[in-house]
């Protein structure tokens, strides 16, 4: 039998479409404000997003219209549905205040410049409690409160208050880079996140969001095909991030997200940004009235144009023209230098250079890493290696006077108990520690026969040949020795002098909001300004790469439906910290060094996957060996 649904069930249906997270319904209430002329807009956060404020400066609405707003699809922005081809309002379905409302605590607060009060309306779980007059300036407030209170199931979903401040941020960031002659207030829970003041210039607001270390690699292009009108900010290609979180997309001034013009503009940048990168951009699309489509998605996140070619090639054509004249574009030496942790400058490639030269700049690139690898680690780490080394021998002595460290073993198969009693700082890097088992394990019955390439570990095993990753291997158990530290602390160098680097405002408040969890992992920062974060502490055991670099890594990783948690951002430096102090393809190991590891992955859980998806080890059966010989 077919009913018809009560209204409440409607607009809760509705809510649940438009409103994802409390980032939603700022975004609709801003959209709000930007239609009604505003020049001022304040958002005021609380709790996650789960009180809500934002303030306008606009034209205001009458009693009449004030109440009208809660009533599903009542617009003022829409007549025909013709319309919609060449809308310049950013809202216009008119589902923004009635689904907000059937799903929170409401008070709206309204006054034209012509009335001599304003009008409250107060509304809760869609039903309207009062309409009465107050005294307010002209413009709108409205206040949402305890939001998602009657749909647990709804709430139980969002993320931790952190997260859930970090996409606020991220979104007014975008909206305000947008409307760069808008006054944009974000305040989180009374404290200032971001206040940017009017900007003529698109780039001067650029460089108020994203800092001054940004600001001055970006260079501007603009251009128009086929009645498309394209204006970017290129940033160079070091700046290039491993998400696309860099590239800022607008169509009528609308954030979007679109895959095609988002590999227009990879396709514009060419080979100086790697597969697998992305660069920092900034890209606005203007496209002819009729040309898009912006009714496809309930949050308006996604367009659809009719002729998503065109404007693909418009894109892509501007991105060239842009990289083409910019001034970094002499300074690139090629893909190779792209790499994600990278503190020392290579060797420069022509970009136009043959292929031998390509090989002889790789093998000088291999070469000068390790030759600062080595000297950053004798640097770091040999007094207290060597002091270690003697501790644990006078242990042994003790407990043991009759054994004796064979000359030339490596202290890193020193049991665990005694790396432990000298704590995480004393530890060299790229030590490993082994379980004590009474039965040796399978990789600790392996039989250790040389190294591949200085990458592969060789061994035999009872009728196979078994050939393991070195770095993946030491990965997974520096990995697995971490995570049983962050419970408590991990190893933490504090810096002579803080480090201060530039950051986009919203990875700045995400950085302030996750301080604790980044202390797990031997990080220490305060944010020093809207973009710039002061960092007074590393992680102790890294080995490679510039943690600054690893710190905006983490930071601006994306994780598809949104931002992780303090408990993930943990996990998730971890397995950075522990595959960047580690030993790499390339480093020699000694045959104690490799059987103190082989008996170290005996300790591991085999069922915990590395970080990357790597495989540990292969394994070829010696029959299959002999079969591939004809025997």
């Amino acid at each position: 039998m077919i009913a018809v649904l009560p209204d409440a069930v409607v607009d809760q249906i509705a809510a649940g479409e438009v409103i994802e997270r409390p980032a939603s319904v700022v975004k609709e209430l801003v959209d709000n404000a930007i239609d009604a002329g505003a020049r001022t807009i304040t958002v005021e956060v609380s709790a996650g997003g789960r009180t809500i404020r934002v303030l306008d400066d606009g034209c205001g609405m009458s009693a009449r219209d004030a109440v009208l707003a809660f009533e599903r699809h009542a617009t003022s922005k829409l007549r025909a549905v013709d319309e919609l081809w060449g809308l310049p309002t950013m809202g216009f379905r008119g589902e923004a205040l009635p689904s907000i409302a059937s799903v929170a605590r409401v008070v709206l607060v309204t006054r034209r410049s012509e009335d001599l009060a304003a009008t409250r309306v107060q509304i809760e779980g869609s039903k309207l409690l009062a309409v009465t007059e107050v005294g307010a300036p002209v413009g709108t407030c409205v206040e949402v409160a305890d939001l998602l209170y009657n749909v647990p199931a709804r709430l139980k979903f969002l993320k931790g208050e952190a997260t859930e401040a970090s996409h606020v941020t991220e979104l007014v960031a975008r909206i305000a880079m947008a409307h760069p002659s808008l006054h944009v207030r974000l305040r989180h829970n009374g404290r200032t996140a971001l206040d940017l003041a009017p900007d003529r210039d698109a780039l001067g607001r650029a460089q108020a969001l994203l800092g001054a270390r940004v600001a001055a690699r970006l260079v501007s292009a603009a251009g128009e095909e086929a009645g498309v009108r394209v204006r970017a900010f290129l940033g160079a290609p070091e700046l290039a991030q491993t998400t696309a979180r860099g590239v800022q997309l607008f169509v009528g001034k609308r954030p979007v997200r679109d895959r095609g013009v988002l590999h227009a503009i990879a396709m514009g940048y060419g080979e100086l940004v790697p597969r697998g990168r992305y660069p920092v951009a900034i890209v606005t699309i203007d496209a002819p009235p009729g040309a898009v489509d912006i009714n496809v998605h309930p949050q308006k996140h996604e367009v659809r144009f009719a002729d998503p070619g065109a404007v693909c090639a418009a894109v892509r054509h501007v991105v060239q023209q842009g990289v083409a004249a910019a001034p970094w574009r002499d300074e690139v030496a090629g893909p190779v230098m792209m790499s994600a942790i990278a503190s020392v400058a290579p060797p420069r490639l022509p970009l136009d250079a043959p292929a031998q030269l390509s090989v002889t700049y790789a093998a000088q690139l291999r070469d000068a890493q390790r030759i600062r690898d080595t000297a950053q680690a004798r640097l770091d780490f040999a007094a207290p290696a060597r002091e270690w080394v003697r501790d644990i021998k006078q242990q042994i002595r003790d407990a043991a006077p009759d054994e004796r460290l064979a000359e030339g073993s490596s202290p890193v198969a020193a049991p665990n108990a005694a790396a432990a009693a000298h704590g995480a700082h004393d530890t060299p890097a790229g030590a490993w520690a082994s379980q004590p088992t009474s039965q040796p394990g399978f990789f600790a019955r392996l039989r250790y026969l040389g190294q591949l390439d200085l990458t592969y570990l060789v061994c035999e095993a009872d009728g196979e040949l078994v050939l393991l990753d070195q770095h993946v291997a030491h990965e997974r158990v520096e990995l697995a020795r971490l995570r049983a530290l962050s419970d408590h602390a991990v190893a933490t160098q504090r810096l002579l002098f803080p480090t201060t680097i530039e950051l986009p405002a919203p990875l700045v408040e995400r950085a302030a909001a996750l301080a604790d969890a980044l202390a797990r992992v031997g990080y220490e920062v305060d944010a020093f300004g809207a973009t710039s974060l002061a960092i007074k502490a590393v992680p102790g055991t890294l080995r490679h790469g510039d943690p600054a670099t690893l710190l905006r890594a983490l930071l601006a990783h994306d994780a598809g439906e949104g931002e992780p948690d303090g408990h993930e951002l943990v996990d998730r430096a971890l397995a950075e910290i522990a595959c960047h102090s580690v030993v790499r393809a390339g480093d020699p190991l000694t045959a104690a060094d490799v059987e103190a590891l082989l008996r170290a992955l005996d300790g591991v859980d085999a069922d915990v996957p590395n970080p990357h998806g790597r495989p540990v080890l292969l394994r070829l059966p010696l029959a299959e060996i002999a079969r591939r010989f004809g025997r």
